[in-house]
């Protein structure tokens, strides 16, 4: 994410700390009473751990920093601003001009802002010399579970050659990446030891690396998994533990491997014993601007980073909407947003208790919303539909129309965008294959069966 500016502000230990900004949208399902106070249109700037001087210049009392402009006092040390999207885009180049204590907002306002509205696509930077561009289109990350105990189809994947033949369908179908994961974290689910995990996984990943040309992730929490997936090929790790074990950061850092950092409260054995929050999203968008800001200050790169809310990890159903509603919230962290809806249980309750084999048209349609709401990629076990859908999406978007974008509903690695080389966002460049991982093969067919991910 080389053209993206580090994340707002915020991270770190609780408050005191530095300033926190959200930017709050009112298209999605109201969690708190100012979501409620948003009209169509509008957005609003919430503002944690003000300085004394900028929360006096702020309060009660005080004008408006610019007209048409609503001003909510929050606490002591905490407001939210309302307005349109224009009048907030002013605000930084207002408070440049204004006294000291609300110069020192109008740096960290500014680049939530950026992010928040920025359209430019990046490179998301990979392991072994790889990149993935994220932005232009939206990105589908396919589901490849090789655990016999997932809410969705688990047990189907009875071998590592038929686990690869699977994930290879699923990239000749569309998938950008593949998601290879040994664990069940559906709720409830005990925890595997590292080397249980290892013996469903690595010899699925080293298959698709020695058959296979798509990005390659491993979905797990520890370490020394990641560590062996990523040297047999794997290109990201996804960690659905939040990025908390400083082991599982140092293997991302040493590796040089992309990351998906996600919410989840607990772990999946103790995740929906409380799923109560004061304020939803703003702890999962705390969560996640703190682990993030750890991981770079431990030396991994922005642009290797992705997050994730974590749809259905450690929350209510009625939390879940709330969360894929306003996903578009988490772009002002400054990184790409990934967002896994698929068969999950909230879905479910929607068509009255629908069984997770029932729920691929809701499915699909979560992730055009989550798209549509802002995420960069989908995470799903219905690759083919999903791919298929967001064509029409992107047939609607300023461009060509009809033309169709490489990576959504093509042909897997061949139009994925994804690099060898280093990558410029925009422009996704192809260098020679990587001398730590040859891929002689290409793609085959596969059995045309679904995979699963395990929450509510």
């Amino acid at each position: 994410m080389a053209a993206s500016p580090r994340p707002a502000v915020g991270g770190g230990s609780p408050a005191p700390g530095p300033l926190r900004v959200r930017v709050l949208t009112w298209e999605g399902p109201p969690g708190t009473p100012v979501d409620r106070r948003l009209s169509p249109g509008e957005l609003g700037l919430q503002l944690d751990r003000l300085p004394r001087g900028a929360r006096a210049s702020l309060g009660p009392g005080r004008p408006a920093p610019l007209p048409h402009l609503r001003v909510l006092p929050r606490g002591a040390r905490s407001l939210t601003l309302l307005g349109s999207a224009e009048t907030l885009r002013s605000l930084p180049g207002a408070w440049e001009r204004a006294p000291r204590p609300l110069a020192l907002l109008a740096g960290p306002v500014g680049r939530a802002l950026a992010n928040f509205f920025s359209e430019a696509p990046r490179p998301w930077r990979l392991a072994h010399g790889r990149a993935l561009t994220v932005g232009a289109v939206p990105r589908i990350m396919g589901v490849v579970n090789v655990t016999p105990d997932s809410f969705f189809d688990g047990g189907r994947l009875r071998s590592p050659d038929e686990a690869a033949a699977y994930a290879r369908s699923l990239a000749s179908q569309g998938a950008d990446l593949l998601d290879v994961g040994g664990e069940s974290t559906r709720p409830g689910a005990r925890p595997l030891y590292p080397s249980q995990e290892l013996r469903r996984v690595l010899p699925v990943v080293e298959r698709l690396a020695r058959t296979s040309e798509t990005l390659l992730s491993v979905d797990t929490r520890h370490a020394e998994v990641a560590r062996q997936a990523l040297r047999a090929g794997a290109h990201v790790v996804n960690d659905v533990g939040g990025f908390r074990d400083p082991a599982l950061r140092r293997v991302v850092r040493r590796e040089e491997a992309g990351a998906v950092v996600m919410h989840m409260r607990g772990t999946p054995r103790t995740m929906q014993r409380d799923v109560r929050y004061r304020d939803l999203r703003a702890e999962v968008y705390a969560f996640l601007e703190d682990r993030t800001r750890l991981a770079e200050d431990e030396g991994i790169p922005p642009e290797a980073l992705v997050v994730d809310p974590g749809l259905g990890f450690g929350k209510s159903f009625p939390g879940t909407w709330e969360l894929l509603g306003h996903v578009r919230e988490f772009r002002a962290l400054g990184y790409p947003v990934l967002v896994g809806a698929s068969r999950k249980g909230f879905l479910g309750a929607l068509l009255g208790g629908a069984p997770p084999a029932e729920r691929l048209e809701v499915s699909v349609a979560a992730a055009l919303l989550a798209v549509e709401r802002g995420a960069a990629v989908v995470r799903v076990h219905d690759v083919g539909p999903t791919a298929r859908a967001l064509r029409v999406l992107h047939a609607l978007r300023p461009g060509p129309a009809g033309a169709g974008p490489p990576g959504v509903g093509g042909s897997g690695a061949g139009s994925s965008g994804a690099s060898k080389g280093p990558a410029r966002a925009g422009s996704p460049a192809r260098g020679p294959p990587s001398p730590r991982r040859p891929r002689p093969g290409r793609p085959g067919p596969g059995p045309g069966s679904r995979s699963p991910r395990e929450a509510p």
